[in-house]
């Protein structure tokens, strides 16, 4: 439907200028020796009128469709043509060709309904100048064929020629436009189906060495390759650290390429989210400790099963902790809780970090989106984060939604369905 309409405008604003145009050169034409001589008064006050009558049109705001609107104005451009034809000879003048013009835009963007109805109009038109008009009474075949009624038949198979052909073209065109979006669409998915497989075999791949590497630091930090001096053991730390970062980078790229690949599979079960957040907390409260940000979890006075992907819940309570423990500067706090509410489980993040523009807050869960208000040591991550936050809550069957202001903090929380909603 919005497609339809940017059309309708984009044909409204040219019609206006054809109509410019047609009047500008009609009255230049009628000051040539035409005969008999036209009533010029009544041909500038009809472009007078219909140049006033299209521009308001256009600009005015009615509660009809496009289609309408445009069969409307097609209309009052017919009565124009028709007044014009008129007091130039009838179905004799010079003018009769105006007709046509009407009738190539109704063919174009209108309805077949709409088509046949402007060319039945139109016909009418000119057989009542012929049989009003046309100074001949007819009395048999012969006297039609010698009489403007000739003309008139003439002039009506002309613009029914013209709007069946013009239609016919305005469809195959159509068609071959919209064959070649369609073959353009396909092109862009076949590309799209190779990004992600490259993406997620190149990831794959690089997840092995990678394991390694960190699997040899860890046998360095652990001592079960000899001592180390400290400087070489905190060398070894620093790289270890690094290729968690890489390791996570690779998982969220891997699971970014089976989402949108359609290969990452959920295996639901149903446990405890109460229980299952107090797990989670420490596996970041290290993290925490380290910048004295105090973590907070309510106890839980009641179970909340949930029927989710237990691993995957994992990645999205982790990842939204470990971003608050990220924006929040030394001796902030961040709370993590869980609620039941009309058949869902809500799960919480809140902090008292830097919090998050509201211009920026549309483009948040987008992919490799990094906040303009970041500083350097924040614009560390890849931006794919929160978009795989969004996308593994959406695929599990729940929302994400996010509460912030700037210098006070913000609040993530999704929704998962309970076992009782499975």
């Amino acid at each position: 439907m919005e497609e339809l309409e940017i059309r309708f405008q984009r044909l409204w604003k040219f019609s206006e200028i054809i109509v410019g145009a047609t009047i500008v050169f009609g009255l230049l034409i009628i000051q040539l020796p035409i005969t008999p001589p036209p009533n010029k008064l009544v041909i500038y006050a009809t472009a007078a009128v219909i140049a006033l009558f299209t521009f308001a049109l256009h600009r005015v705001k009615l509660p009809i469709s496009p289609a309408n609107k445009n069969f409307i104005e097609s209309v009052a451009d017919l009565v124009a043509i028709t007044v014009v034809v008129h007091v130039t000879g009838g179905v004799r003048s010079y003018f009769n060709f105006l007709y046509l013009l009407p009738g190539i835009d109704m063919a174009v963007v209108s309805t077949k309904r709409h088509t046949f109805a402007f060319w039945l109009l139109t016909s009418g038109f000119i057989f009542s100048e012929a049989a009003i008009f046309g100074g001949q009474e007819v009395h048999s075949f012969a006297d039609i064929t010698a009489s403007s009624y000739s003309l008139a038949i003439l002039n009506s198979w002309a613009v029914g020629l013209v709007t069946v052909y013009g239609r016919f073209l305005a469809r195959e065109a159509e068609a071959a436009q919209g064959a070649a979006t369609a073959a353009v669409v396909e092109k862009e998915k076949a590309i799209n189906k190779l990004k992600d497989e490259f993406l997620f075999i190149i990831s794959h791949e690089l997840r092995g060495p990678i394991t390694a590497i960190r699997g040899y630091l860890e046998l360095f930090l652990t001592g079960g390759a000899g001592t180390l001096e400290t400087p070489v053991k905190n060398l070894a730390a620093a790289a270890f650290r690094q290729g968690e970062h890489l390791n996570n980078l690779i998982a969220e790229l891997l699971d970014i390429s089976r989402l949108e690949t359609g290969k990452l599979h959920l295996s639901r079960e149903i446990f405890d989210l109460n229980e299952f957040l107090g797990e989670l907390a420490k596996e970041v409260e290290q993290e925490a400790d380290e910048k004295k940000i105090k973590l907070t979890l309510p106890v839980a006075t009641n179970k909340i099963l949930v029927n989710a992907d237990k691993e995957r819940v994992r990645e999205v309570v982790v990842h939204l902790l470990e971003n608050s423990i990220k924006f929040t500067g030394e001796f902030g706090k961040i709370w993590l809780w869980a609620e039941e509410k009309d058949n869902k489980a809500l799960v919480s993040v809140a902090d008292t970090g830097v919090g998050i523009p509201a211009e920026e807050i549309p483009d948040l869960f987008g992919r490799f989106y990094k906040g303009k208000s970041q500083n350097a040591s924040e614009k560390e991550g890849a931006g794919l984060g929160l978009f795989l936050v969004k996308e593994l809550v959406k695929v599990m069957g729940g929302e994400i939604f996010v509460e912030s202001q700037v210098g006070k903090g913000s609040k993530f929380t999704f929704t998962l369905p309970t076992a009782k909603s499975s």
